[in-house]
């Protein structure tokens, strides 16, 4: 055997051995990629895994979701399918018009695909009417914009072909059912967004950063006219505003998803620099979100302490975010679990311990909104 076919087998046993050495080791991954972890354990050696081939696949899997250079591998893939071919990788991700990105779910909500029945609407609708009327505290409902409604011009001409387009249907069902009832409240945002400009960023799946700061100060307004006398939620307080092309926070979601080479060209809008109104503690308001990754822009920036005393925030009504359960054993717990829940007594009595309740929804969710809020399982 020749020198250089010794020297290229041990560069491939090399490569082949490369994510269990680099664990050893302690190498990091060089270009890391952005979203969910794949990376598996090293798998169980035993005579019995060996003997019916789970260690074998075990390791297969291992070395091909595990293996060092995998970033750089993905990214040069991603990256050339994007430039040749505007094709993306990430899931449910597409490119529109002059290279807009959006999630398909925003486009059926935008062009009434989403298959939402009107009868559907009405009975979830009565359905939190009746909580409502049982609970001693106001109950909001916020209706979110959505990207691909605020910017239907930048859609796909493909998915216009359809016979049963019924523009904005979710979002028209669930306002004009909302608007008939006594007990529940509603913020219509996807009406008060409609005509701002720069509301959505062009590489972002979520309302900018400034519309975030906005959004939840008309909705902290809505709390203060029906809230008990002498609670006050804190607004933010814009000290400072500037226009950047840079984007900051979420507005470039998509775009890191996509995990590309290149850095995508934004459009320039604004950020805020805020501080928090000076209202005394004893008197903000302790207020339960539940929604959809639309709350999440403020609920990172302190609102659940520095807006409202101990809020809590029921992500998809199904885990449960707050400062006061930070390092507990029910930092993320579901809801019910947290809160001791097994029947509509019980689930009464925990949401009257709070003084408001806000459910929030963009209209890319309204087909499985409000998420199962309210039912006893």
């Amino acid at each position: 055997m020749g020198r250089l076919q010794k020297i290229l087998i041990v560069v491939v046993l090399l490569l082949l051995n490369l994510p269990w050495l680099s664990d050893v080791l302690g190498f990091k991954e060089p270009h890391p990629l952005h979203g969910a972890s794949t990376e598996l354990p090293m798998p169980d050696l035993s005579i019995d895994s060996i003997w019916n081939g789970d260690f074998q696949y075990g390791i297969d899997e291992y070395l091909r979701t595990n293996f060092i250079l995998r970033g750089l591998a993905i990214r040069t893939r991603n990256q050339l399918d994007y430039t040749l071919f505007d094709q993306t990788h990430a899931r449910s991700v597409l490119m529109g018009k002059e290279g807009y990105l959006f999630e398909e779910n925003y486009i059926n909500a935008a062009l009434g695909t989403d298959h939402l029945s009107e009868q559907k609407v009405s009975e979830r609708v009565d359905d939190l009417e009746t909580l409502a009327d049982s609970l001693d505290i106001p109950v909001f409902v916020v209706l979110a914009p959505g990207k691909a409604s605020y910017y239907m011009e930048f859609i796909p001409d493909v998915y216009f072909n359809s016979d049963s387009l019924n523009l904005n249907n979710s979002y028209n069902l669930w306002r004009n059912h909302l608007n008939m009832t006594k007990s529940l409240y509603l913020v219509d945002l996807h009406a008060h967004f409609n005509h701002l400009d720069d509301v959505f960023p062009k590489n972002g799946i979520h309302w900018c950063e400034w519309a975030q700061v906005d959004a939840f100060n008309i909705i902290n307004d809505h709390l203060s006219s029906h809230l008990i006398e002498g609670l006050q939620p804190a607004k933010f307080v814009i000290d400072s505003s500037y226009r950047s092309s840079s984007m900051e926070g979420t507005d470039d979601d998509i775009e890191r998803g996509l995990n590309l080479w290149q850095n995508i060209d934004d459009i320039e809008t604004t950020y805020y620099k805020t501080s928090w109104e000076d209202i005394d503690d004893a008197l903000k308001p302790k207020v339960l979100i539940v929604g959809d990754s639309y709350a999440w822009g403020v609920v990172n920036r302190g609102i659940l302490s520095n807006s409202y005393m101990d809020g809590e925030f029921w992500y998809y009504n199904q885990v449960v975010h707050g400062p006061k359960y930070l390092g507990t054993e029910d930092f993320r717990g579901k809801p019910f679990d947290v809160h001791d829940v097994h029947n509509n007594s019980d689930l009464i009595y925990a949401l009257n311990n709070f003084d408001a309740v806000i459910l929030l929804s963009t209209d890319a969710n309204l087909h499985v909104f409000p998420f199962e809020f309210g039912l006893i399982k």
